[in-house]
């Protein structure tokens, strides 16, 4: 219970830092899938030689762990490109909180992984996110920039909520620096090609946020979340996560001067009451 609370108070602080994301992809002036490349290649470097400094090898355990693994990168590079895309072509509060169908998601495809039969208290949490989500779409028309980034919000969310069960079923035992260490590395190696071909350098005025998004952002956020899921479940950890659209529509708000809708703050409560919900239950 001690590792279950001190997870609980880990993750709380992970939807902070992870609630400014969203503004790197509205003011670094590079592509959704280049932003991915620099900030993996950065957070790779960082986690690699912390985990040889801290453990005294970066080595896994065999063949099967490096299969494994090769497969979380990839959805993460995946969901990484798709959510920045999302907010690109729409709003940063769109992008975001599309993201977060994922926590129901989870709760549908958890008991395919594990012994955990399906509840419906994290049924009715679940679909709250939605009633949020669906209040965000202003008309379900491809060629509206709003339904476009949900879309793709949407896609991201599937992609992330099968890395986070993968990742608790799979590497357990394994530190989560170590773990995020060879995802975000995956993840930058898929992307180093197109990236060396016709990827363009950072400005030299985004030469630091792109650091900042690589190293505190990236390397270590994840590393909180993957500490995180190492104690608790994967939906359990995707509906606190909720509270993070409600920390990147302030942090719009206050940097970008981004004013939310009406419909865009009723989303926001809707999706952050699955979260306290949540907390409670764990406290509990």
């Amino acid at each position: 219970m001690h590792s279950a609370r001190s997870a609980m108070f880990t993750l709380h602080l992970t939807v902070v830092l992870m609630g400014a994301t969203g503004i790197f992809a509205r003011i670094i002036d590079l592509p959704a899938w280049e932003i991915t490349g620099y900030r993996t290649a950065i957070a790779a470097l960082v986690l690699f030689a912390w985990v040889q400094w801290r453990e005294g090898t970066i080595r896994l355990s065999g063949a099967r762990a490096y299969g494994r693994m090769l497969v979380l990168g990839l959805l993460l590079g995946l969901h990484w490109i798709t959510y920045f895309q999302a907010m690109q072509v729409s709003s940063v509060a769109i992008g975001m909180i599309a993201l977060f169908a994922y926590p129901v998601m989870t709760v549908f495809l958890e008991p395919f992984f594990t012994r955990i039969r399906l509840n419906w208290r994290d049924l009715v949490s679940g679909l709250l996110v939605l009633l949020g989500i669906y209040l965000l779409v202003p008309e379900f028309d491809l060629a509206n920039n709003g339904t476009q980034g949900v879309l793709w919000g949407l896609l991201s969310a599937l992609l992330f909520a099968l890395r986070n069960i993968l990742l608790g079923h799979w590497f357990s035992d394994v530190s989560a620096a170590r773990s995020l260490a060879y995802q975000t590395a995956i993840t930058a190696v898929m992307i180093a090609p197109a990236l060396l071909l016709v990827g363009e350098l950072p400005q030299v005025a985004d030469i630091g946020l792109v650091l900042l998004l690589g190293v505190v952002f990236t390397a270590v956020a994840h590393t909180l979340l993957g500490y995180s899921l190492r104690f608790l479940r994967p939906k359990t950890v995707g509906l606190v996560s909720c509270m993070q659209p409600v920390y990147g529509v302030l942090y719009a708000l206050l940097l970008l001067g981004s004013v939310p809708t009406v419909a865009t703050i009723v989303g926001g409560l809707l999706v952050s009451l699955a979260a306290f919900y949540e907390t409670l239950q764990v406290r509990r």
